[in-house]
């Protein structure tokens, strides 16, 4: 298997959000990455600087970070130029494994910029669905609680591994996270992708269902209208995740923000599920539903049932408040 291990550094404007440009925010300055074999011992690298033509002038916070000037880019190739080159290396069918889940969204989207300004060809170069590997998750699923997130620099001294790089390059950071990925048990890392989803699916036939085994996700269509995702149907459904079996929910879909919803079901065979629906938005402002269903202990049941009551509790006081005020 062809994994490929991806770092990003990128640039945003100087001037401030309000004079960005929406669909660009974050321009990639740098590519880094190493490509290991099934075994995630590592082949070969890839390493190249990117000339910006969006932003030109290195946001303040950027140039702290990465520690490079304006004339670091001088007479270097641009996006187009280097991605071309890049996916070449990649070879056929790569995987790719980051460290958190946000460089291949920002990947796909400055491709998407630059098909836009007639730079790239109009063919799409990633498969959809997007599977890949997010080393930061995996890194907590092997060594500890599976929710929490450390910074790659955090792995690295966990796991000893010799810091004879600078961090924050992409390069650097590439070698560091597939230093990380050759410590991980390999069914581990095959058995726990993620999904990007900068591509949604655009109808039902396309809508992704995946089996983890020990929960399942779902990533729903598109909806035009916000306010539709919760009323569908499919989105609302709840299945145990060991049998399929649909499931009554003792605990309706409630929210505590309006973008996160919970609720919890039983399994007469496998016990309490809880459900979580996260609301998000994609790249052409259409709404989508990303659901993972998962068994839980009564006490985290419990935990969900509190929070229904705290919500309850809330609403009924702001009631209580827009009444005294007539």
């Amino acid at each position: 298997m062809n994994y490929i291990v991806l770092d990003l550094e990128w640039n945003q404007c100087p001037y401030g959000k309000d004079r960005e440009d929406k669909r660009l925010p974050f321009e990639i300055i740098e590519i880094g990455a190493v490509r290991t074999d099934e075994n995630f011992h590592m082949q070969d690298e890839f390493h190249e600087i990117i000339r910006p033509v969006l932003y030109r002038k290195l946001h303040h916070c950027i140039r702290n970070v990465i520690h490079m000037t304006e004339k670091d880019f001088e007479r270097k190739r641009t996006f187009p130029e280097v991605f071309s080159d890049f996916m070449r290396w990649c070879g056929k069918d790569p995987v790719f494994c980051t460290w958190g889940p946000g460089d291949l969204t920002e990947l796909q989207r400055n491709v998407a910029w630059n098909i836009r300004k007639k730079k790239l060809p109009k063919d799409w170069p990633f498969a959809f669905p997007l599977f890949f590997r997010d080393i930061q998750k995996i890194f907590s699923y092997t060594y500890e609680d599976k929710k929490t997130r450390r910074s790659l620099k955090w792995a690295v001294e966990y796991l000893s591994i010799p810091q004879d790089l600078e961090f924050h390059d992409a390069f650097s950071d590439a070698v560091y996270t597939a230093k990380v990925l050759e410590r991980l048990p390999a069914d581990t890392v095959e058995s726990y992708s993620s999904i990007d989803t900068y591509i949604t699916p655009k109808n039902r036939n396309e809508e992704i269902y995946a089996d983890y085994g020990t929960y399942r996700k779902y990533i729903s269509m598109a909806f035009k209208d916000r306010n539709d995702v919760m009323k569908d149907p499919v989105v609302i459904t709840t299945a145990c995740p060991y049998c399929g079996r649909r499931l009554r929910r003792k605990i309706r879909w409630f929210s505590e923000n309006g973008k996160n919803y919970l609720c919890i079901a039983v399994c007469k065979e496998h016990g309490l599920v809880k459900g979580k629906i996260r609301i998000r938005q994609n790249a052409e402002g259409s709404w989508f539903a990303v659901k993972t269903i998962r068994t839980v202990t009564r006490e985290e049941a419990e935990k969900v049932k509190e929070k229904k009551e705290a919500v309850r509790k809330k609403r009924r006081e702001h009631r209580a408040a827009l009444s005294s005020r007539r």
